[in-house]
C-alpha cells in the first residue's frame, strides 16, 4: 500500500513538471509553425499512440483486450508500429533540434530578424531630383511601419527642403508629435527642423517662435528647454540681420591705389569708451529680455574685462553664467576658466584664478575637463608674472548694469 502510494506520487510530481513544460514547448511550436493545421493533427495521433504504448506496456488495453495476453517476447513486435510512426511523424524535428548548436554557428540561429523599413531607394531618388516619387516610395514604407520616427522626418524633409511644401511638412511633423510614447529626443529634434524650416524657407520667425516656444513648453526645466530658450534669445535679431541682407543693396567703393606704399602697418580701430559702453548697454537690454543667453552674457563679460577694465563685473557676469541649470560640463568648465583668466590678466588676483580652476576639478573628478583645468594650475603664476599690469577705470555712469548681478537664471 505504501508502495503503490509512494508511485502515485511519483507519478502526479512528474505531470506536474512534464506537462507545464510541453504545453510551453507546444505553444512555441504553434506559435512558429507554417502549417498549423498540419501541426495539430500531429499532436492528436502522437497523443493516441503514446496513450497506446503505455497502456500496452502496462498490459491494460482495454479497447484492445487481446493484446494483454499476448507474450513477453511478442510484445517488441507489437511496439515497432507506432512506435515507427511516432518517429515518422518528429524525425525531423527531432534531427533539427539536435543540429541546431552546431548549424547555428554559421547561420546565426533560428532567431527572425526584426523587420525595419528601407529609405535607400527614397535616398537614390531624392539625390537623381526626382521628389514625388521619392515621397512616394518614403509613403509607402510608411504604409507598412506607421509612425515610424525616421520615415516621418524624411518625409518632412522632402516636403520643406525640396518640394518647398512647408504647410504639408508641418502637417507631417504634427502628426509625428500625436504619436504616443513618442521619445523626448525626437519630439525635439522634430521641432528644432521645423523652426529651421519655418525661418529658412518660410521665412516665418513667430512661427520658429512658436515651434521653439512648444519645446520649452513640453519640456520644462530640461536641456532641450535651455537649448529652445538659447535659440530664443537671438530669433529677432537672426530675423532682423536676414531681413537687412536681403534688402539692402551694398555698393563696393573703388579701392584704394598705391596701397603697396604705404609705410609701416596701419592702426585699427579701437573701442573708444562710449562706444563699449553703448555696446554693453545693448547686451544689457538683451539680458533683460532673455536672461538665459549664455551668448551675450558671455560677450558683456569679455567687454567688462578687455574694454571697460572691470573684471569685478565680467567675474560676476561669469559667476552667473557656471549657476545656469541644464548646462553641459564643457560649457561650465569653459566659463571657469575664462573666470580664471579674468582674475589672472585683469584682477591679478593669483587666488581666485586658482580657485575657479580648483572648482572645474572638484565639479569633474576623473575627466579630461579636470585633467586641462590642473595642468593650467600649474602655469597661473607664470601667466600672471607674464601678464601686463591693467589700467582700471571706474564707470560711474555704468552703474546701472550691476542690476545684472542679482539672482541665477531661470532654466
Amino acid at each position: 500500500m505504501t508502495a503503490l502510494l509512494g508511485l502515485g506520487l511519483f507519478d502526479a510530481l512528474c505531470w506536474a513538471i512534464v506537462l507545464p513544460a510541453l504545453c510551453v514547448l507546444g505553444w512555441r511550436s504553434f506559435a512558429r509553425s507554417t502549417d498549423r493545421a498540419v501541426l495539430v493533427v500531429k499532436w492528436i495521433v502522437s497523443a493516441l499512440l503514446i496513450i497506446f504504448l503505455r497502456d500496452l506496456l502496462r498490459r491494460n488495453t482495454p479497447y484492445l483486450p487481446f493484446l494483454n495476453d499476448l507474450p513477453l517476447l511478442a510484445l517488441p513486435l507489437v511496439i515497432i508500429l507506432p512506435a515507427g510512426i511516432l518517429a515518422v511523424l518528429w524525425a525531423s524535428q527531432i534531427g533539427t533540434l539536435l543540429s541546431r548548436p552546431l548549424t547555428s554557428l554559421f547561420d546565426g540561429g533560428g532567431e527572425e530578424a526584426e523587420a525595419k523599413p528601407f529609405y535607400f531607394i527614397a535616398e537614390a531618388k531624392r539625390r537623381k531630383g526626382l521628389f514625388e516619387e521619392a515621397i512616394a516610395e518614403v509613403r509607402q514604407q510608411l504604409e507598412k511601419f506607421p509612425g515610424d520616427v525616421e520615415g516621418m522626418m524624411k518625409l518632412a524633409a522632402l516636403q520643406a527642403e525640396d518640394t518647398r511644401d512647408l504647410p504639408a511638412a508641418k502637417a507631417t511633423i504634427t502628426e509625428l508629435l500625436q504619436q504616443p510614447e513618442l521619445p523626448p529626443n525626437a519630439a525635439v529634434a522634430a521641432l528644432q527642423a521645423l523652426a529651421d524650416w519655418q525661418l529658412q524657407i518660410g521665412r516665418d520667425a513667430a512661427g520658429a517662435r512658436a515651434s521653439l516656444e512648444q519645446i520649452v513648453d513640453e519640456f520644462p526645466e530640461t536641456s532641450f528647454a535651455h537649448a529652445a530658450r538659447q535659440r530664443l534669445a537671438h530669433l529677432a535679431g537672426n530675423a532682423q540681420a536676414r531681413q537687412f541682407r536681403e534688402e539692402t543693396v551694398f555698393k563696393v567703393p573703388t579701392g584704394e591705389r598705391d596701397i603697396g606704399l604705404r609705410q609701416g602697418p596701419q592702426p585699427e580701430h579701437e573701442f573708444t569708451e562710449a562706444e563699449a559702453i553703448a555696446l554693453a548697454d545693448e547686451h544689457v537690454r538683451q539680458l533683460e529680455l532673455h536672461p538665459n543667453d549664455t551668448e551675450t552674457r558671455e560677450k558683456l563679460a569679455l567687454l567688462y574685462a578687455e574694454r571697460l577694465q572691470r573684471p569685478d563685473l565680467a567675474a560676476d557676469q561669469l559667476e552667473q553664467l557656471t549657476t545656469f541649470p541644464n548646462e553641459t560640463p564643457a560649457h561650465i568648465a569653459r566659463w571657469l576658466d575664462l573666470l580664471a583668466t579674468v582674475h589672472v590678466l585683469y584682477g591679478r588676483n593669483l587666488e581666485a584664478a586658482e580657485n575657479a580652476l580648483r572648482r572645474v576639478i572638484e565639479r569633474f573628478p576623473n575627466t579630461a575637463l579636470a585633467s586641462q583645468a590642473n595642468s593650467r594650475l600649474a602655469t597661473l603664476r607664470t601667466e600672471l608674472r607674464a601678464g601686463e599690469t591693467a589700467v582700471f577705470k571706474q564707470m560711474g555712469v555704468y552703474e546701472k548694469a550691476l542690476g545684472l548681478k542679482s539672482g541665477k537664471a531661470k532654466g
